[in-house]
Protein backbone atom coordinates (compact mmCIF):
# COMPACT_ATOMS: atom_id res chain seq x y z
CA UNK A 1 0.00 0.00 0.00
CA UNK A 2 1.05 3.59 -0.97
CA UNK A 3 2.23 5.54 2.26
CA UNK A 4 -0.41 8.58 0.52
CA UNK A 5 -2.32 9.17 4.08
CA UNK A 6 -6.44 10.50 3.44
CA UNK A 7 -9.36 11.45 5.48
CA UNK A 8 -11.60 8.61 6.33
CA UNK A 9 -13.84 7.34 3.24
CA UNK A 10 -16.67 7.55 3.14
CA UNK A 11 -17.45 6.91 -0.66
CA UNK A 12 -15.74 3.39 -0.57
CA UNK A 13 -18.42 2.91 2.78
CA UNK A 14 -21.02 3.91 0.88
CA UNK A 15 -20.51 1.21 -1.99
CA UNK A 16 -19.64 -1.38 0.32
CA UNK A 17 -22.67 -1.19 2.32
CA UNK A 18 -24.85 -0.83 -1.57
CA UNK A 19 -22.91 -3.67 -2.39
CA UNK A 20 -23.77 -5.67 0.58
CA UNK A 21 -20.17 -6.82 1.16
CA UNK A 22 -18.47 -7.37 4.43
CA UNK A 23 -14.71 -6.34 4.05
CA UNK A 24 -13.67 -9.77 3.58
CA UNK A 25 -15.61 -9.91 0.55
CA UNK A 26 -14.33 -6.84 -0.81
CA UNK A 27 -10.43 -8.16 -0.42
CA UNK A 28 -11.77 -11.38 -2.20
CA UNK A 29 -13.22 -10.02 -4.79
CA UNK A 30 -10.25 -7.75 -5.55
CA UNK A 31 -7.74 -10.49 -5.66
CA UNK A 32 -10.43 -12.93 -7.49
CA UNK A 33 -10.16 -9.98 -10.15
CA UNK A 34 -6.13 -9.85 -10.49
CA UNK A 35 -5.59 -13.00 -10.64
CA UNK A 36 -8.06 -12.97 -13.38
CA UNK A 37 -6.05 -10.24 -14.26
CA UNK A 38 -2.40 -11.73 -13.78
CA UNK A 39 -1.85 -10.25 -10.50
CA UNK A 40 -1.32 -12.15 -7.56
CA UNK A 41 -2.54 -10.27 -4.82
CA UNK A 42 -2.87 -11.02 -1.00
CA UNK A 43 -5.32 -8.54 0.54
CA UNK A 44 -7.21 -9.29 3.69
CA UNK A 45 -9.85 -7.36 5.93
CA UNK A 46 -7.05 -5.31 7.47
CA UNK A 47 -6.37 -4.17 3.72
CA UNK A 48 -9.82 -3.02 2.88
CA UNK A 49 -9.87 -1.78 6.49
CA UNK A 50 -6.38 1.14 5.84
CA UNK A 51 -8.63 1.69 2.14
CA UNK A 52 -11.73 3.15 4.87
CA UNK A 53 -9.39 4.54 7.10
CA UNK A 54 -8.15 6.73 4.16
CA UNK A 55 -5.02 5.29 3.02
CA UNK A 56 -4.96 4.60 -1.18
CA UNK A 57 -3.60 1.79 -2.39
CA UNK A 58 -1.63 1.63 -5.93
CA UNK A 59 -3.22 2.57 -9.16
CA UNK A 60 -3.38 -0.73 -10.73
CA UNK A 61 -5.58 -1.91 -7.15
CA UNK A 62 -8.53 0.68 -7.55
CA UNK A 63 -9.04 0.10 -11.01
CA UNK A 64 -9.98 -3.55 -9.61
CA UNK A 65 -11.98 -2.40 -7.07
CA UNK A 66 -14.02 -0.32 -9.11
CA UNK A 67 -14.20 -3.43 -11.36
CA UNK A 68 -15.47 -5.47 -8.24
CA UNK A 69 -18.21 -2.73 -7.73
CA UNK A 70 -19.15 -2.50 -11.29
CA UNK A 71 -20.18 -6.34 -11.59
CA UNK A 72 -21.63 -6.41 -8.02
CA UNK A 73 -23.93 -3.56 -8.73
CA UNK A 74 -24.30 -4.05 -12.28
CA UNK A 75 -23.79 -0.30 -13.11
CA UNK A 76 -20.32 1.62 -14.38
CA UNK A 77 -18.54 2.47 -11.21
CA UNK A 78 -15.33 5.02 -12.51
CA UNK A 79 -12.26 5.14 -10.37
CA UNK A 80 -13.55 8.87 -8.95
CA UNK A 81 -16.40 7.58 -7.20
CA UNK A 82 -14.29 5.29 -5.48
CA UNK A 83 -13.39 8.04 -3.17
CA UNK A 84 -9.46 8.01 -3.55
CA UNK A 85 -9.18 11.49 -4.76
CA UNK A 86 -7.53 13.18 -7.87
CA UNK A 87 -4.49 10.91 -7.24
CA UNK A 88 -6.37 7.90 -8.55
CA UNK A 89 -5.16 7.01 -11.98
CA UNK A 90 -7.46 7.57 -14.66
CA UNK A 91 -8.71 4.37 -16.25
CA UNK A 92 -8.15 3.38 -20.07
CA UNK A 93 -11.57 4.01 -21.49
CA UNK A 94 -11.25 7.68 -19.19
CA UNK A 95 -8.20 8.24 -21.22
CA UNK A 96 -9.65 7.51 -24.94
CA UNK A 97 -12.54 9.17 -23.94
CA UNK A 98 -10.15 12.81 -23.45
CA UNK A 99 -8.73 12.07 -27.20
CA UNK A 100 -11.84 10.85 -29.35
CA UNK A 101 -14.21 12.50 -30.58
CA UNK A 102 -17.73 11.23 -30.56
CA UNK A 103 -20.05 11.00 -33.72
CA UNK A 104 -23.78 13.05 -33.60
CA UNK A 105 -25.01 9.43 -32.09
CA UNK A 106 -22.79 9.29 -29.30
CA UNK A 107 -20.62 6.50 -31.02
CA UNK A 108 -16.86 6.51 -31.02
CA UNK A 109 -15.07 6.76 -33.86
CA UNK A 110 -13.25 3.98 -35.23
CA UNK A 111 -10.29 5.41 -36.54
CA UNK A 112 -9.66 7.87 -33.80
CA UNK A 113 -10.01 5.26 -31.48
CA UNK A 114 -7.49 3.26 -32.55
CA UNK A 115 -5.43 5.68 -33.13
CA UNK A 116 -5.20 6.91 -29.84
CA UNK A 117 -5.22 3.20 -28.29
CA UNK A 118 -2.35 3.02 -30.48
CA UNK A 119 -0.42 5.88 -29.54
CA UNK A 120 -0.98 5.15 -26.06
CA UNK A 121 0.41 1.51 -26.54
CA UNK A 122 3.66 2.32 -28.45
CA UNK A 123 4.27 5.55 -26.02
CA UNK A 124 6.46 4.02 -23.08
CA UNK A 125 5.10 6.76 -20.70
CA UNK A 126 1.65 5.55 -21.20
CA UNK A 127 1.71 2.15 -22.39
CA UNK A 128 0.96 0.53 -18.84
CA UNK A 129 -2.82 2.38 -19.12
CA UNK A 130 -3.42 0.05 -22.39
CA UNK A 131 -1.40 -2.99 -20.88
CA UNK A 132 -2.65 -3.01 -17.52
CA UNK A 133 -6.00 -1.97 -18.15
CA UNK A 134 -8.82 -4.39 -15.94
CA UNK A 135 -10.98 -6.59 -18.01
CA UNK A 136 -14.90 -5.20 -17.61
CA UNK A 137 -17.27 -7.92 -17.64
CA UNK A 138 -20.19 -5.72 -17.80
CA UNK A 139 -20.33 -4.95 -21.75
CA UNK A 140 -21.60 -1.43 -21.77
CA UNK A 141 -21.41 -1.66 -25.71
CA UNK A 142 -24.61 -4.10 -26.98
CA UNK A 143 -23.55 -6.55 -29.43
CA UNK A 144 -26.10 -5.68 -32.25
CA UNK A 145 -24.88 -4.84 -35.75
CA UNK A 146 -25.00 -0.72 -35.95
CA UNK A 147 -24.20 -0.64 -39.98
CA UNK A 148 -22.31 2.07 -41.19
CA UNK A 149 -23.03 5.73 -39.19
CA UNK A 150 -22.57 8.66 -41.55
CA UNK A 151 -19.46 9.08 -39.21
CA UNK A 152 -18.19 6.69 -41.21
CA UNK A 153 -18.29 7.87 -44.61
CA UNK A 154 -15.43 9.50 -46.31
CA UNK A 155 -14.51 12.50 -47.86
CA UNK A 156 -15.33 11.54 -51.87
CA UNK A 157 -12.55 12.20 -54.69
CA UNK A 158 -12.13 10.52 -57.75
CA UNK A 159 -10.84 7.06 -58.28
CA UNK A 160 -7.34 7.92 -59.73
CA UNK A 161 -4.85 5.32 -61.10
CA UNK A 162 -3.04 5.52 -57.25
CA UNK A 163 -6.01 3.43 -55.70
CA UNK A 164 -5.88 0.78 -58.40
CA UNK A 165 -3.53 -2.12 -56.98
CA UNK A 166 -1.91 0.54 -54.58
CA UNK A 167 0.35 -1.95 -53.24
CA UNK A 168 -0.05 -0.59 -49.76
CA UNK A 169 -3.99 -0.78 -49.96
CA UNK A 170 -6.13 -3.57 -48.87
CA UNK A 171 -4.51 -6.57 -50.61
CA UNK A 172 -1.23 -5.36 -48.95
CA UNK A 173 -2.45 -5.48 -45.46
CA UNK A 174 -4.12 -8.49 -45.82
CA UNK A 175 -0.93 -9.84 -46.50
CA UNK A 176 0.20 -8.01 -43.43
CA UNK A 177 -2.65 -9.86 -41.23
CA UNK A 178 -1.58 -13.15 -42.70
CA UNK A 179 2.10 -12.59 -41.11
CA UNK A 180 1.07 -11.50 -37.71
CA UNK A 181 -1.53 -14.14 -37.55
CA UNK A 182 1.27 -17.23 -38.06
CA UNK A 183 3.53 -14.74 -35.58
CA UNK A 184 0.71 -15.80 -33.45
CA UNK A 185 1.30 -19.18 -33.34
CA UNK A 186 4.48 -18.39 -31.47
CA UNK A 187 2.49 -16.70 -28.67
CA UNK A 188 1.12 -13.88 -28.01
CA UNK A 189 4.52 -11.79 -27.05
CA UNK A 190 5.99 -13.17 -30.41
CA UNK A 191 5.58 -9.82 -33.03
CA UNK A 192 3.17 -8.14 -30.81
CA UNK A 193 5.31 -4.33 -30.41
CA UNK A 194 5.95 -5.01 -33.86
CA UNK A 195 2.29 -4.99 -34.92
CA UNK A 196 1.82 -2.12 -32.63
CA UNK A 197 4.24 0.01 -34.19
CA UNK A 198 2.82 -1.21 -37.88
CA UNK A 199 -0.51 -0.12 -36.29
CA UNK A 200 0.58 3.14 -35.16
CA UNK A 201 2.95 4.42 -37.66
CA UNK A 202 1.50 2.55 -40.95
CA UNK A 203 -1.99 2.02 -41.28
CA UNK A 204 -3.77 4.26 -39.14
CA UNK A 205 -1.91 7.20 -41.22
CA UNK A 206 -3.39 5.57 -44.30
CA UNK A 207 -6.87 5.14 -42.71
CA UNK A 208 -6.61 8.74 -41.58
CA UNK A 209 -5.41 9.84 -45.48
CA UNK A 210 -9.16 8.50 -46.35
CA UNK A 211 -9.86 7.81 -50.53
CA UNK A 212 -12.02 6.57 -52.29
CA UNK A 213 -15.05 4.09 -50.96
CA UNK A 214 -14.17 1.42 -53.81
CA UNK A 215 -10.47 1.46 -52.06
CA UNK A 216 -11.07 2.85 -48.44
CA UNK A 217 -13.87 0.49 -46.93
CA UNK A 218 -11.63 -2.61 -47.92
CA UNK A 219 -8.95 -0.97 -46.22
CA UNK A 220 -10.99 -0.13 -42.95
CA UNK A 221 -12.21 -3.89 -42.84
CA UNK A 222 -8.78 -5.49 -43.37
CA UNK A 223 -7.78 -3.38 -40.69
CA UNK A 224 -10.32 -4.59 -38.33
CA UNK A 225 -8.79 -8.08 -38.83
CA UNK A 226 -5.00 -6.95 -38.47
CA UNK A 227 -6.59 -5.25 -34.72
CA UNK A 228 -8.43 -8.63 -34.29
CA UNK A 229 -5.14 -10.58 -34.89
CA UNK A 230 -3.43 -7.90 -32.40
CA UNK A 231 -6.30 -8.37 -29.47
CA UNK A 232 -5.90 -12.48 -29.66
CA UNK A 233 -2.27 -11.36 -28.84
CA UNK A 234 -3.00 -9.77 -25.80
CA UNK A 235 -5.63 -12.25 -24.42
CA UNK A 236 -2.92 -15.11 -24.85
CA UNK A 237 -0.86 -12.81 -23.10
CA UNK A 238 -3.53 -12.39 -19.90
CA UNK A 239 -3.50 -8.71 -20.91
CA UNK A 240 -7.50 -9.11 -20.89
CA UNK A 241 -8.32 -5.36 -20.14
CA UNK A 242 -5.85 -4.61 -23.57
CA UNK A 243 -7.59 -7.38 -25.25
CA UNK A 244 -11.07 -5.98 -24.82
CA UNK A 245 -9.75 -2.62 -26.26
CA UNK A 246 -8.74 -4.05 -29.19
CA UNK A 247 -11.52 -6.10 -29.76
CA UNK A 248 -14.19 -2.98 -29.22
CA UNK A 249 -11.68 -1.24 -31.90
CA UNK A 250 -11.85 -4.44 -34.26
CA UNK A 251 -15.81 -4.46 -34.14
CA UNK A 252 -16.34 -0.54 -34.89
CA UNK A 253 -13.59 -0.71 -37.61
CA UNK A 254 -16.01 -3.74 -39.13
CA UNK A 255 -19.10 -1.73 -38.68
CA UNK A 256 -17.64 1.25 -40.20
CA UNK A 257 -16.58 -0.80 -43.19
CA UNK A 258 -19.90 -2.75 -43.32
CA UNK A 259 -17.93 -5.80 -42.93
CA UNK A 260 -20.53 -8.23 -40.90
CA UNK A 261 -18.29 -10.99 -41.28
CA UNK A 262 -15.32 -9.30 -39.42
CA UNK A 263 -18.10 -7.97 -36.84
CA UNK A 264 -19.04 -11.39 -36.25
CA UNK A 265 -15.82 -13.20 -35.90
CA UNK A 266 -14.65 -10.40 -33.50
CA UNK A 267 -17.49 -10.94 -31.48
CA UNK A 268 -16.59 -14.80 -31.19
CA UNK A 269 -13.60 -14.05 -30.00
CA UNK A 270 -14.90 -11.59 -27.37
CA UNK A 271 -17.12 -14.52 -26.45
CA UNK A 272 -14.37 -17.15 -26.32
CA UNK A 273 -12.24 -14.59 -24.19
CA UNK A 274 -15.21 -14.12 -21.68
CA UNK A 275 -15.54 -18.02 -21.31
CA UNK A 276 -11.86 -18.21 -20.36
CA UNK A 277 -12.22 -15.94 -17.54
CA UNK A 278 -15.22 -17.68 -16.44
CA UNK A 279 -18.22 -15.02 -17.54
CA UNK A 280 -20.21 -18.09 -19.35
CA UNK A 281 -23.25 -15.67 -19.39
CA UNK A 282 -21.61 -12.81 -20.84
CA UNK A 283 -20.28 -15.47 -23.74
CA UNK A 284 -23.14 -17.54 -24.54
CA UNK A 285 -24.64 -13.47 -25.28
CA UNK A 286 -21.86 -12.73 -26.95
CA UNK A 287 -22.02 -15.74 -29.28
CA UNK A 288 -25.66 -15.90 -29.86
CA UNK A 289 -25.06 -12.14 -30.99
CA UNK A 290 -21.90 -12.84 -33.25
CA UNK A 291 -24.40 -15.93 -34.86
CA UNK A 292 -27.10 -13.30 -35.65
CA UNK A 293 -25.15 -10.80 -37.14
CA UNK A 294 -23.91 -13.45 -39.66
CA UNK A 295 -26.29 -13.61 -42.99
CA UNK A 296 -28.48 -16.89 -42.82
CA UNK A 297 -27.15 -17.72 -46.27
CA UNK A 298 -23.08 -16.60 -45.12
CA UNK A 299 -20.88 -19.51 -46.30
CA UNK A 300 -20.24 -22.81 -44.50
CA UNK A 301 -16.98 -21.49 -43.13
CA UNK A 302 -18.34 -18.47 -41.84
CA UNK A 303 -21.00 -19.85 -39.63
CA UNK A 304 -19.68 -23.00 -38.68
CA UNK A 305 -16.74 -21.43 -35.95
CA UNK A 306 -19.58 -18.79 -34.93
CA UNK A 307 -21.64 -22.15 -34.35
CA UNK A 308 -18.47 -23.90 -32.78
CA UNK A 309 -18.49 -21.24 -29.98
CA UNK A 310 -22.61 -21.18 -29.55
CA UNK A 311 -22.31 -24.87 -28.75
CA UNK A 312 -19.25 -24.30 -26.29
CA UNK A 313 -20.64 -21.54 -24.27
CA UNK A 314 -24.28 -23.05 -24.46
CA UNK A 315 -22.37 -26.73 -22.81
CA UNK A 316 -20.41 -24.05 -20.17
CA UNK A 317 -24.27 -22.55 -19.00
CA UNK A 318 -25.26 -26.24 -18.85
CA UNK A 319 -27.81 -26.69 -21.64
CA UNK A 320 -26.87 -29.97 -23.33
CA UNK A 321 -29.44 -30.73 -25.75
CA UNK A 322 -28.63 -27.17 -27.65
CA UNK A 323 -24.85 -27.87 -27.27
CA UNK A 324 -25.28 -30.87 -29.20
CA UNK A 325 -27.61 -29.50 -31.84
CA UNK A 326 -25.05 -26.94 -32.41
CA UNK A 327 -22.11 -29.26 -32.78
CA UNK A 328 -24.45 -31.34 -35.41
CA UNK A 329 -25.25 -28.18 -36.82
CA UNK A 330 -20.77 -27.60 -37.54
CA UNK A 331 -20.81 -31.27 -38.72
CA UNK A 332 -22.99 -30.59 -41.29
CA UNK A 333 -21.56 -27.19 -42.37
CA UNK A 334 -18.50 -29.11 -42.24
CA UNK A 335 -19.81 -31.32 -44.92
CA UNK A 336 -21.09 -28.52 -47.35
CA UNK A 337 -17.26 -26.62 -47.05
CA UNK A 338 -16.60 -28.68 -49.64
CA UNK A 339 -19.45 -28.05 -52.04
CA UNK A 340 -20.32 -24.81 -51.55
CA UNK A 341 -18.36 -21.76 -52.31
CA UNK A 342 -16.98 -19.95 -48.99
CA UNK A 343 -16.11 -16.41 -48.21
CA UNK A 344 -12.49 -16.92 -50.20
CA UNK A 345 -10.63 -15.51 -47.25
CA UNK A 346 -9.34 -17.24 -43.94
CA UNK A 347 -11.68 -17.34 -41.62
CA UNK A 348 -10.43 -17.11 -38.50
CA UNK A 349 -11.86 -20.58 -36.40
CA UNK A 350 -12.88 -22.50 -39.87
CA UNK A 351 -10.40 -24.83 -39.94
CA UNK A 352 -10.99 -28.36 -39.22
CA UNK A 353 -8.23 -28.40 -36.46
CA UNK A 354 -9.88 -25.53 -35.02
CA UNK A 355 -13.28 -26.27 -35.26
CA UNK A 356 -12.03 -30.31 -34.30
CA UNK A 357 -10.64 -28.16 -31.16
CA UNK A 358 -13.99 -26.51 -30.11
CA UNK A 359 -16.12 -29.64 -30.65
CA UNK A 360 -13.73 -31.30 -27.66
CA UNK A 361 -13.71 -28.33 -25.22
CA UNK A 362 -17.58 -28.98 -25.90
CA UNK A 363 -17.86 -32.17 -25.17
CA UNK A 364 -15.35 -32.08 -22.45
CA UNK A 365 -17.90 -29.61 -20.80
CA UNK A 366 -19.90 -32.25 -21.40
CA UNK A 367 -18.83 -34.66 -19.64
CA UNK A 368 -17.62 -37.04 -22.33
CA UNK A 369 -13.95 -37.35 -21.93
CA UNK A 370 -13.41 -40.39 -24.17
CA UNK A 371 -14.99 -38.67 -27.34
CA UNK A 372 -13.23 -35.33 -26.05
CA UNK A 373 -9.78 -36.55 -25.88
CA UNK A 374 -10.46 -38.22 -29.42
CA UNK A 375 -11.71 -34.85 -31.02
CA UNK A 376 -9.02 -32.65 -29.51
CA UNK A 377 -6.32 -35.37 -31.20
CA UNK A 378 -8.14 -35.20 -34.33
CA UNK A 379 -7.41 -31.43 -34.18
CA UNK A 380 -3.69 -32.26 -33.23
CA UNK A 381 -3.34 -34.03 -36.33
CA UNK A 382 -4.25 -31.20 -38.62
CA UNK A 383 -2.05 -28.64 -37.05
CA UNK A 384 0.76 -27.56 -38.73
CA UNK A 385 4.31 -28.79 -37.19
CA UNK A 386 5.38 -25.04 -36.71
CA UNK A 387 1.35 -24.19 -34.99
CA UNK A 388 3.25 -23.89 -31.06
CA UNK A 389 0.63 -22.44 -29.35
CA UNK A 390 -2.45 -24.08 -30.26
CA UNK A 391 -0.74 -27.72 -30.39
CA UNK A 392 0.33 -26.51 -26.72
CA UNK A 393 -3.10 -25.55 -25.82
CA UNK A 394 -4.76 -28.40 -27.42
CA UNK A 395 -2.13 -30.82 -25.25
CA UNK A 396 -2.68 -29.48 -22.02
CA UNK A 397 -6.75 -30.11 -22.53
CA UNK A 398 -6.00 -33.67 -23.32
CA UNK A 399 -3.35 -34.40 -20.76
CA UNK A 400 -5.95 -32.91 -18.03
CA UNK A 401 -8.65 -35.19 -19.09
CA UNK A 402 -6.62 -38.07 -19.57
CA UNK A 403 -5.25 -37.19 -15.74
CA UNK A 404 -8.92 -37.17 -14.98
CA UNK A 405 -9.52 -40.23 -16.53
CA UNK A 406 -7.16 -41.70 -14.30
CA UNK A 407 -4.71 -42.75 -17.32
CA UNK A 408 -1.55 -41.28 -15.95
CA UNK A 409 1.15 -42.45 -18.08
CA UNK A 410 -0.30 -41.15 -20.70
CA UNK A 411 -1.16 -38.13 -19.25
CA UNK A 412 2.74 -37.34 -18.43
CA UNK A 413 3.60 -38.36 -22.03
CA UNK A 414 1.25 -35.69 -23.51
CA UNK A 415 2.48 -32.82 -20.64
CA UNK A 416 5.82 -33.93 -21.96
CA UNK A 417 4.87 -32.99 -25.78
CA UNK A 418 3.09 -29.59 -24.39
CA UNK A 419 7.12 -28.91 -22.63
CA UNK A 420 8.38 -29.91 -26.49
CA UNK A 421 6.51 -27.02 -27.33
CA UNK A 422 6.68 -24.56 -24.81
CA UNK A 423 10.34 -24.44 -26.05
CA UNK A 424 8.98 -22.14 -28.65
CA UNK A 425 6.40 -19.94 -27.21
CA UNK A 426 6.35 -16.74 -25.72
CA UNK A 427 3.01 -16.93 -23.94
CA UNK A 428 1.30 -15.68 -20.65
CA UNK A 429 -1.40 -18.88 -20.97
CA UNK A 430 1.37 -21.19 -21.47
CA UNK A 431 3.27 -19.60 -18.30
CA UNK A 432 0.46 -20.30 -16.72
CA UNK A 433 -0.06 -23.73 -17.98
CA UNK A 434 3.49 -24.47 -16.94
CA UNK A 435 3.18 -22.56 -13.36
CA UNK A 436 0.16 -25.14 -11.95
CA UNK A 437 1.53 -28.33 -13.09
CA UNK A 438 3.00 -29.00 -10.39
CA UNK A 439 0.14 -28.44 -8.16
CA UNK A 440 -1.71 -30.92 -10.74
CA UNK A 441 -0.04 -33.54 -10.47
CA UNK A 442 1.12 -33.44 -6.64
CA UNK A 443 -1.05 -36.14 -5.60
CA UNK A 444 0.38 -38.37 -8.05
CA UNK A 445 4.50 -37.36 -7.00
CA UNK A 446 5.42 -40.70 -6.01
CA UNK A 447 4.93 -41.77 -9.27
CA UNK A 448 7.83 -42.44 -11.58
CA UNK A 449 6.12 -41.00 -14.85
CA UNK A 450 5.38 -37.75 -12.41
CA UNK A 451 8.94 -37.60 -10.98
CA UNK A 452 10.17 -37.15 -14.17
CA UNK A 453 7.81 -34.70 -15.63
CA UNK A 454 8.67 -32.27 -12.59
CA UNK A 455 12.13 -32.85 -12.68
CA UNK A 456 12.25 -31.37 -16.44
CA UNK A 457 9.11 -28.74 -15.13
CA UNK A 458 11.50 -27.37 -12.95
CA UNK A 459 14.09 -26.87 -15.02
CA UNK A 460 12.08 -24.93 -17.13
CA UNK A 461 11.21 -22.50 -14.36
CA UNK A 462 14.97 -22.35 -13.20
CA UNK A 463 15.82 -21.72 -16.45
CA UNK A 464 12.76 -20.33 -18.65
CA UNK A 465 15.15 -18.59 -21.72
Amino acid sequence: MAADRRAANDALRALLSAAGWTYEALARNVNALGAENGIRLRYDRTSVAHWLAGSVPRPRTRELIAEAFTRKLRRPVPLGALGMGKSAAPDVLGSLDAYVRKGADGERRAVPLLATLCGMDADPARRRLVQQSVYNAVEIDAPVWPGRSAESSVPERPLTRKDIGRPEGAAGLRSATDFFRRAGDFGGRHARSALVSYLHDDVVPRLHAGGHESTYFPLLAEAARLVHVLAGMYVDDVRNGAAQHYHRAARLLAAEAGDRTTYAVVLRSMSGHALDLGHRRTALRLAVAALGIATADAPPDVRAPLLAQLALAQAAVGDRRRALASLSEVARLQDEMSGRPTSGRCVPGSSGAALACRKGRTLALLGDRTAAIAALRASLEQRSATAYLPCALTRAEIARLLLGDGRLEEACAIWHRFLDDYLHLRSGRADRILAGLRGELRVHATRQPVRSLLRRVDAFVRNPE
